[in-house]
């Protein structure tokens, strides 16, 4: 019987630039006793006319007219603008599809020894994704991302025996006007011998026991590690510490094992005694604005790292600075450049670039700061400095490299250069990265990666990608970010990153100090097993509450108002008010830390286990094997249908390791929440270990019927979507880094400006619905238009949305949508309207049946002042598919503000009744309430206070109201329990809102004295 399998994931890699001829046949080197097994190939290089007599390939298309497709043999050189594939070859086959969708498959009989090959195939395209196929095993699909990315996809294959007349195909699922060039199909033999190290490649998995080490130097300890082999002293175990010194500026405090506080120098000593051997400090060029008010986020400028980076060399550490070339966070999602460096070109922002990092390392060495490493950028996926294309961003790179290099000459020292990326979990990204930097000749010694498990797919995965960097560029490898949860809850009102029920994270080791643990050994583990591995760090892990929060306390309100103004004043947490200057995105999410739930301290600042990890990952831990978590996971299950819950449950153990058993489930709350419906249930069971009874728990998630078909773009078939965009900038994708669920979105970008539609039609029964769908991205500035949408006839229900930040999903929904006959359509969908540059995916849409015709549904903002309320309905009141119009005696009907019985309404352009919604009119912003009616006076909504005077208009400014001076901003939100700065001078708004005047009050220890006025007397 023929056997064969798919050893690996597929590891897919860009290829953009030139690299070494492809053999057609695949074959290694001869050894010296004996030559490796090899695939035949016909035509691999695809150089033979693809409809010749020679060419090798059967050429079939699933239908020839409906895709009108043209298939045809091609010469790179013909396009001037091309780049070349990655074996520099001029040949290829060229492909379109002008007609319809189709599937395009090249196919030829291969012979295949027994042995492990690696199938590759390099193509390039758009609106198209291809696979290998080898019989009946497939690769991942690789989507083509357009003009001159090349793109190569890979399929381990292991034939345990002989194989003959084996089917090997690439196959291309191609879109309406779907366009592309496939390169070569080719095979290369790998020697089972020829791996180095005991590890299977990156899963975090030690190697054989027998290669062990024989020496037992395990220690005693709170939780188990196992050690990990050949991590000796010069390996890196570090640690970000950015946000120390803001930290202690308000008011931290950290205390040893003993409980004995620690002073600055205590702590890095304390650090390095627990095996942190490297702190990495981040750089931005100047994090304030132009009146000097801090951007928080620790106030990483380069005095704060001399401060930081010289405490950590006393230590006896190395220092990694981190430059962002950007004066406020930098990473996929943003690459914005200083505000010096704004209006410059490439070529200027360089030589800036270089003159700042020169100057910025000659400090740092001045003053003592054993600089080991130096990182050119943070997580540069999409550009550095403002720089988008490579073309810019390599000058970048060259001027920030150049500048290190020569810094290090002029002290006779060795420093590092790291360039570093993220999302190694894309296929091919990492490849096409590193081939970028190798043609475009930036000098560089590191190649990190940031990891954090819940984000970035498999260990094994990641050590592949950074094995292949290592080996095809002779490059050091690590990773410079990782991080994970002791906890679910929240330290300082601010919220986490990391919280229950995020939707697409990976949670794949306990939420506790021992699950910290294995999480970080396994990243240490896979670097460490990789030829080049040269360490991790771990990110922020001193970052803790500045006070505690406890929103079940008394003082909770108390506490998170103190907090915010110590962010505030300090700039300890994410960012402050005044990033919004520099930052808008920063600015929808200024407050506290964001990940004092993966610290290694508890939030009132003592260690836990985890701060001597790195040194027990030298030398092993004594501690007892013990149950930490049994789990079921999830089920999900749509309202109506059978529900069954797992018959086994998870049984994970603190050394990692994790076996099932048979779990009992409580039968009466399975019932209880079938009965109920629609929700999110926790059914409780019991399972029984070595003769002792544990706890289990499944989350059981009852859903109401999606009425939209593909919903969350998983299905190839995209009929049901009708897509209207002129510049082909949205499309289907398969992008792990955008998606919210699952591994397709829709996602959208161009460099020319944005308008398009996605609409899909539905039929349905007599009921009340819901629709809603999920959005993320950036760049779109403040006047791009994102609208949900959902038309029946001539009447069309709307919501306004936009994006925030990468993977910052907003959640609109069109609420209140009423069908009055069975059988009826309707349309829904998102309209886009957005600058050249916008980016962003749409993900999850749905379409849920919320009630019975006639009813409605309710409010879907918790803070609305009152229940919504329908107008009390007269003879001049109607009402139509969910909205209400106001008919005069003369047939027409009420629009713009209109007083009916006494209250003001307010009636848009389609004669609808507006509700629980701000309309602007000329200058003035008014609140429409849950029953139309306007609004006056003090205002909730959403946790902020607004104030409408009597004719319902908005205040902004300074306000007088009842004899108390208030402060709202520009969007008219109240400030309370901050400062305020205006012209020049500066104010300060007490806990309720009311200014302080001809006062003195006392604020983390200091007086401030302010005038009849409200001005702070200096």
């Amino acid at each position: 019987m023929k056997k064969w399998g798919k050893a690996l994931s597929v590891a897919l890699a860009f290829a953009l630039s030139f690299g070494q001829p492809l053999a057609i046949t695949a074959e290694a080197e001869e050894s010296e006793t004996d030559k490796e097994p090899s695939v035949t190939i016909l035509n691999s290089d695809m150089s033979a006319d693809i409809w010749g007599s020679d060419s090798g390939w059967t050429v079939s298309v699933d239908d020839w007219d409906a895709t009108g497709a043209s298939i045809k043999s091609f010469s790179y050189s013909s396009d001037q603008w091309m780049d070349l594939p990655s074996d520099g070859s001029d040949t290829g086959v060229n492909y379109w599809f002008g007609e319809g969708d189709g599937v395009l498959t090249f196919s030829q009989q291969v012979d295949i020894p027994a042995g492990t090959y690696v199938f590759s195939s390099e193509a390039m395209g758009e609106k198209s994704s291809f696979t290998i196929s080898v019989g009946d095993v497939k690769s991942d699909e690789v989507s083509l991302t357009g003009y001159n990315n090349w793109l190569a996809g890979n399929l381990e294959f292991t034939a345990e025996e002989d194989l003959d007349d084996v089917t090997l195909s690439v196959s291309f699922d191609v879109s309406k006007d779907g366009w592309g060039y496939l390169n070569n199909v080719h095979a290369n033999y790998k020697n089972p011998e020829s791996s180095e190290g005991g590890d299977e490649p990156g899963t975090g998995e030690d190697p054989d026991p027998s290669e062990k080490p024989s020496e037992d130097t395990a220690v005693d300890a709170d939780i188990y590690v196992e050690k990990v082999a050949g991590v000796d002293d010069s390996f890196i175990t570090g640690a970000d510490l950015s946000s120390y010194l803001a930290e202690k500026n308000s008011g931290v405090k950290f205390y040893n094992y003993e409980g004995n506080e620690l002073d600055d120098q205590g702590f890095f000593d304390f650090l390095y005694q627990g095996g942190t051997n490297y702190v990495r400090i981040r750089v931005w060029n100047d994090p304030k604005d132009e009146n000097g008010n801090i951007y928080g986020g620790g106030n990483c400028d380069i005095e704060v790292a001399k401060k930081i980076g010289k405490w950590a060399t006393n230590a006896g550490m190395k220092v990694l600075i981190d430059f962002h070339y950007s004066d406020f966070w930098a990473d996929p999602g943003k690459q914005t450049a200083p505000k010096s460096m704004a209006a410059m070109s490439a070529d200027e922002k360089a030589a800036a670039i270089k003159t700042f990092t020169e100057n910025s390392l000659k400090e740092l060495l001045d003053a003592g700061v054993n600089v080991g490493m130096v990182q050119i950028g943070n997580e540069t996926n999409n550009g550095v400095c403002g720089e988008k294309s490579w073309d810019g961003m390599s000058k970048i790179f060259s001027a920030g490299s150049s500048a290190v290099r020569k810094t290090a000459q002029d002290y006779n020292k060795e420093i590092l250069v790291a360039v570093h990326f993220t999302n190694p979990e894309t296929s091919g990204r990492y490849a096409g990265y590193a081939q970028k930097l190798d043609s475009y000749g930036v000098d560089y010694d590191v190649f990190a990666s940031s990891y954090y498990p819940y984000w970035h797919g498999t260990l094994d995965n990641l050590k592949t990608v950074l094995s292949n960097i290592a080996s095809t560029y002779g490059k050091k490898v690590m990773v410079a970010e990782t991080s994970y949860l002791t906890t679910f809850k929240d330290g300082d009102g601010s919220g986490n990153t990391e919280h229950e029920g995020k939707a697409g994270d990976a949670f794949n080791y306990d939420i506790s100090v021992q699950g910290q643990a294995n999480s970080v050994r396994a990243v240490v583990n896979t670097v460490a097993g990789i030829d080049g591995g040269i360490g991790v760090f771990y990110w922020e892990p001193a970052w803790i509450p500045v006070q505690v929060y406890d929103e079940s306390a008394d003082n909770a309100a108390e506490i998170l108002a103190q907090n915010k103004e110590i962010w505030e004043t300090y700039g300890s947490g994410w960012a402050t008010s005044f990033s919004g200057s520099y930052d808008k995105d920063a600015v929808q999410w200024y407050g506290g830390s964001a990940v004092d739930n993966e610290s290694w301290f508890d939030f009132a600042g003592h260690p836990l286990a985890t701060a001597r990890l790195y040194s027990y990952i030298r030398t092993g831990t004594t501690a007892k094997i013990t149950v930490t978590s049994v789990s079921a996971g999830s089920v999900e299950a749509q309202v109506g249908e059978n529900v069954s819950l797992p018959e086994k449950a998870i049984v994970k153990y603190s050394d990692g390791s994790e076996k099932e058993a048979d779990v009992t489930w409580n039968e009466d709350e399975l019932k209880k929440a079938v009965a109920a419906g629609v929700g999110t249930y926790t059914i409780t069971g019991t399972v029984t270990v070595d003769g002792e009874n544990y706890a289990a728990s499944v989350e059981l998630v009852i859903k109401p019927v999606n009425n939209l078909v593909n919903p969350g773009f998983e299905d190839a078939d995209m009929s049901a979507w009708v897509i209207t965009d002129k510049n082909s900038c949205v499309s289907r994708k398969n992008d792990s880094s955008n998606v919210r669920s699952g591994a397709y979105c829709l996602h959208f970008w161009d460099n020319k400006e944005i308008s398009y539609t996605v609409e899909q039609k539905v039929t349905l029964n007599k009921g009340v619905y819901k629709l809603g769908c999920y959005l993320e991205g950036g760049d779109a500035g403040e006047n791009a238009e994102f609208i949900l949408y959902a038309v029946s006839g001539d009447d069309k229900l709307t919501t306004n949305t936009g994006v925030t930040g990468w993977q910052n999903w907003a959640n609109p929904e069109v609420t209140d949508i009423k069908v009055t006959e069975d059988g009826t359509e309707i349309t829904v969908g998102v309209s886009v309207k957005a600058p050249a540059g916008a980016w962003g995916a749409f993900d999850d849409f749905y379409l849920y049946r919320t009630g019975d015709a006639g009813s409605s549904e309710e409010p879907t903002d918790p803070q609305e002042p009152e229940e919504p309320q329908e107008p009390e309905i007269t003879g001049q009141w109607q009402t139509k598919w969910g909205s209400y119009y106001y008919v005069y005696s003369d047939g027409t009907k009420a629009q713009g503000f209109t007083e009916i019985e006494g209250a003001t309404y307010y009636f848009n352009s389609k004669n609808h009744m507006v509700r629980s919604s701000f309309v602007t009119e000329g200058d003035n912003t008014y609140y429409l309430g849950a029953d139309g009616k306007l609004v006056t006076g003090f205002m909730t909504k959403w946790g902020h206070k607004y104030y409408f005077n009597s004719e319902g208009q908005m205040q902004t400014g300074f306000t007088d109201i009842d004899g108390n001076t208030y402060f709202f901003d520009q969007k008219g939100k109240m400030v309370e329990s901050n400062w305020i700065d205006q012209n020049g001078k500066r104010y300060y708004a007490k806990k309720g809102g009311i200014l302080a005047k001809n006062e003195t009050i006392t604020k983390w220890f200091k007086k401030y004295s302010f005038d009849e006025n409200g001005v702070l007397i200096k």
